[in-house]
């Protein structure tokens, strides 16, 4: 590698960076060039975090005389300021943070200094003096709920008057006056100011909450010069200010236009009823041919997807997220998506049958590179039309035809206790040729029409324990999966794989199998597997994650002890049935429980996970018992089935 043009190292740097980023550690430590091409990786984002000015201070004072600090100066690319303990909402690439589809049901809430500590202005010259002695800072991420000061944003066209700065939590406080104040006019004018993330409920000093109008709002759009990313969490149209200041007309007028328009790349509108007016008022100030990403969340009104259709104005559109309600007529739908020239990312959360998605795949299926299908939030149908009886393996298969570019897939998806649906499932995920990266949520209930028969006796336990096996999810299990996928892959393309299972849907409410959903459901846990090297003989590695989102529930860390060459994750529903039968009224019913749970190790799946942990991890090997030769060399007892 010494030999290689000084152009190839850093694109093999960022493959490796990809994969494994702690490996560049030790890669920096080879020679001079290694160590300056690792740099630029490892020093390339810095993270300040705080809850105070005291804490702000430490955080900076450390920073400053860090013994990495000449490293930080020379590589730092990217800077996040967040007080609180939220973490950062950032886009997939490190590059454009804020080029991204929004996450409609995110609620992240940071923090306000002046809350905690005395009102006192914070020495932001430490910050300021990090800024002077960084070389190359691109991109500023600043999400504190007070505004941005004027010190630093002269610091920053000081010395970075080409570096994106994104308000992550920008504080409107002017927005019920005829103008703005002059530090918020400095602010938005700025050539810096690249994105905005805003939500009209944010607390005042007065602890009342502010309602903004969306005229004055959208004024950001065409004001600012360089804004190109606008995030804004609106009230209910029926809120703003006088009425009739919007006009009426059959979808978007084009002849009403401001004196300056925006030149938006993204726009994100969020809002408790999304109508035609809201589309309207910031069509008034800046250019939809222009944008590039769309997200409307939450559409029930017709008239949203029929306005967007008439006017043809989303030329360049390549990004579109939006939430559909089940209310919203079908023909209207289709309409818009078909006025829409061909994407690349789509994200869908609705309650559409399968027959009307594939529809707008035929269309947008052969562009497509990132797809997000999920039910419609709060949808109080129990299952949606999207999970047909059985599995899905057929809808999957299906939309693997029409998306032949596919790289990124987020799904939800049903166990059904490892069965041969569910094995099926797995497969048809595998024939997506391009797919990259597979993040399934995955429903643990059991839909109504595989309910149980109160005449026949256990029927009713064995449903809540098919639920509870539902939850298993453990490593081996999860290298079973991704077995499962990549085997069928040709490709072998797969790099990434999520699995979250939840169980969101109803629960039976009531009595012992409450109980033991209950000890299930808090033991479930989420897992990342990601391939290390392209040896497809080599398993990739499992990571346990929290995930923070809309839909999921408690995690819990503690585990429980189990047997080396047990499942993990099998133990959890032992406990959980053992727990719920001590002094149950419906004791009889836990005496069928050891054949439900070796009816549930014969399934395929978990034969595969047996399969595994029988070779240590490893492959199975093709051909022959291996887990018999396995256990003939190991001498250990093979657990009872």
């Amino acid at each position: 590698m010494n030999r290689l043009p000084p152009e190839i190292l850093p694109l093999i740097f960022a493959e490796i960076w990809d994969l494994h980023p702690e490996s560049l550690r030790a890669l920096n430590t080879v020679n001079r060039a290694f160590y300056d091409t690792a740099a630029s990786f490892l020093y390339r984002t810095l993270t300040i975090q705080f809850n105070g000015h005291q804490e702000f201070e430490q955080v900076i004072t450390t920073v400053l005389t860090s013994p990495i600090r000449e490293n930080l100066y020379k590589h730092l690319r990217q800077l996040d300021i967040v007080c609180g303990r939220a973490r950062l909402h950032l886009g997939s690439s490190a590059e454009t943070p804020m080029d991204q589809i929004a996450i409609p049901g995110d609620d992240i809430h940071y923090g306000l200094m002046r809350e905690s500590e005395p009102p006192d202005t914070p020495k932001w010259e430490l910050l300021a003096s990090l800024l002077g002695k960084t070389q190359h800072l691109v991109e500023l991420n600043y999400a504190v709920v007070d505004m941005f000061p004027q010190d630093l944003l002269k610091a920053l066209h000081q010395y970075h008057p080409a570096c994106r700065l994104n308000l992550h939590a920008f504080r409107l406080k002017s927005i019920d006056s005829p103008q703005f104040e002059p530090c918020e006019m400095a602010l938005i004018r700025s050539p810096c100011l690249h994105g905005v993330r805003y939500r009209y409920c944010e607390l005042e000093e007065d602890n009342t909450m502010a309602i903004s109008y969306g005229e004055k709002l959208y004024k950001i759009m065409s004001i600012a010069p360089n804004l190109k990313h606008f995030y804004a969490g609106v009230p209910d149209p029926l809120e703003w200010g006088p009425p009739g200041a919007i006009p009426k007309a059959e979808g978007l007028d084009p002849s009403i236009k401001a004196c300056n328009m925006g030149t938006l790349k993204s726009l994100s509108l969020r809002c408790r009823s999304l109508r035609e007016e809201t589309l309207q008022e910031a069509s008034l100030h800046t250019d939809f041919s222009k944008l590039e990403s769309l997200n409307l969340d939450y559409v029930r009104s017709n008239c949203i997807p029929r306005a967007i259709a008439s006017t043809h104005s989303f030329r360049a559109l390549r990004k579109v997220s939006v939430v559909l309600s089940h209310d919203l007529n079908i023909g209207a739908m289709h309409l818009m998506f078909e006025s829409i020239n061909p994407l690349t990312h789509l994200e869908l959360r609705s309650s559409l049958f399968s027959s009307d998605f594939e529809r707008i795949l035929m269309r947008h299926g052969p562009t497509l590179q990132g797809l997000l299908l999920l039910p419609e939030p709060n949808y109080p149908r129990l299952w949606t039309p999207m999970m047909p009886e059985g599995g899905c393996a057929n809808q999957v298969l299906q939309y693997a035809k029409l998306c032949p570019h596919l790289r990124s897939l987020h799904m939800e998806t049903r166990r059904t206790t490892g069965d041969n649906d569910e094995i099926r499932l797995y497969e048809a995920y595998g024939q997506f040729p391009s797919l990259e990266n597979l993040t399934l949520d995955m429903e643990c209930s059991i839909p109504p029409d595989r309910s149980y028969d109160p005449k026949i006796v256990g029927t009713k336990m064995a449903v809540v324990a098919s639920k509870a096996f539902n939850t298993t999810l453990d490593p081996v299990i999860c290298h079973a999966i991704w077995l499962t996928i990549t085997s069928s892959q040709k490709s072998s393309r797969l790099r990434k794989l999520e699995l979250n299972p939840h169980g969101r849907r109803i629960v039976d409410a009531g009595g012992p199998d409450l109980d033991i959903l209950s000890i299930a459901y808090e033991h479930m846990r989420s897992y990342i597997l990601r391939a290390e090297s392209f040896d497809k003989q080599e398993l990739p590695a499992v990571v346990e994650v929290d995930v923070h989102g809309p839909y999921s529930g408690r995690r819990y860390t503690e585990r429980l002890p189990t047997h080396s060459r047990q499942l993990e994750a099998l133990r959890q529903v032992d406990h959980a049935f053992e727990t719920a039968a001590v002094g149950s009224y419906a004791a009889n019913d836990y005496v069928l429980y050891p054949a439900w749970r070796s009816e549930w190790l014969a399934f395929p799946l978990q034969r595969l996970a047996m399969n595994i942990l029988a070779n240590k991890g490893k492959r199975p090997r093709p051909g022959g018992d291996s887990e018999a030769e396995d256990e003939r060399e190991t001498k250990l007892p093979r657990i009872a089935q």
